[in-house]
């Protein structure tokens, strides 16, 4: 009877191993859980994935290069070959053929990438005696001259622009229109852009526009009225308003800019124009310009008369045709 109690039987053991192997099984399965939230929480820009070739892949193919580079310079002649990592390369590759190559690559040894190299060099050359000459290639010299090719390009070039002429020009005829040179006042307006051909330059975003005001659709007071407004603008002598701008980088927009001023100054000068009728118009700036011109045109230099050469009395003179002639 006591034997029976103190020797368990198999059907008890078999109740209590269940329970072993369970916790267990549970505890493996919590320490797998944390590795893989410790791995989850690295990120592509986290130094420790260098040395876990078996996280890298599902990075981006960049990443997984820059890696693989960084962990043989940081490992040196410690580096070791990995499969891992070898499967991470494979991976990354774009396609078949840059697979095979980098399989290639990775498992040759530095003596058979050095051997190949060489042997590719080689078949440039070929030994003649003790130095190494040029292979002379076939057909090498059934070529023209560079001078002759140019020669022979600029007259595939006439005989392109004598096609274009003779067979493409005329057709341009049903486009011809008669030229009718606009009315008078139908197109006052006049914009002037700069170009420099060949280079950039800043002036070329200042656009003027000028406008002769006796062509403008205004009255007399109305036209008064924008002669004031206008200011030192507006020439009296050729009746010319102008003005320029360059405030902005593009021709364009300067333009746009000067004509939303027109337009303003238009629309300023329609308003109340027989207010402004007594008022006198200012015209010394134009005076001024002018005056300064014919100053400048009449300006008269005379010969300083120490840079004369002293006259030479006739006796003293000396006919050189006359000795020539001798």
């Amino acid at each position: 009877m006591f034997g029976r109690l103190l020797r368990p039987s198999a059907r008890h053991f078999s109740c209590v191993r269940p329970t072993l192997n369970a916790s267990s099984a549970l505890e493996a399965i919590d320490n797998r859980i944390k590795k893989l939230q410790k791995e989850a929480q690295l990120s592509p820009e986290d130094n420790s994935l260098l040395d876990r070739p078996e996280l890298w892949q599902g990075l981006p193919d960049q990443k997984v290069l820059e890696l693989y580079q960084q962990r043989k310079i940081n490992l040196g002649k410690h580096y070791r070959r990995n499969k891992d990592e070898f499967t991470a390369l494979i991976a990354a590759s774009s396609d078949i053929h840059t697979a095979e190559m980098a399989a290639h690559a990775y498992t040759a040894e530095e003596g058979d990438m050095f051997r190949n190299q060489l042997n590719y060099q080689s078949k440039m050359y070929h030994n003649r005696g003790n130095f190494m000459a040029d292979e002379i290639e076939e057909d090498e010299y059934d070529e023209y001259p560079t001078d002759v090719q140019e020669v022979v390009e600029n007259f595939r070039d006439h005989l392109e622009f004598n096609r274009v002429a003779a067979y493409e020009l005329p057709l341009l005829t049903k486009y011809r229109k008669e030229y009718v040179p606009p009315k008078k006042g139908e197109k006052p307006v006049t914009y002037r852009y700069t170009k420099y051909f060949g280079e950039s330059h800043p002036a070329e975003r200042k656009v003027s526009v000028s406008v002769k005001v006796s062509e403008l659709a205004l009255t007399r007071e109305q036209q008064h009225k924008f002669k004031l407004l206008a200011g030192v603008r507006y020439d009296h002598v050729r009746d010319i308003f102008k003005m320029s701008s360059d405030k902005y980088l593009e021709p364009a927009q300067n333009a746009s800019f000067l004509s939303e001023v027109m337009d303003d100054l238009i629309a300023e000068t329609k308003r109340d124009a027989h207010k402004y009728a007594d008022v006198p118009l200012d015209k010394r700036h134009t005076k001024a310009k002018y005056k300064k011109k014919q100053h400048r045109k009449k300006r008269v230099y005379e010969f300083p008369k120490e840079w004369e050469r002293p006259i030479v009395p006739e006796s003293k003179q000396v006919d050189w045709q006359q000795m020539l002639t001798e």
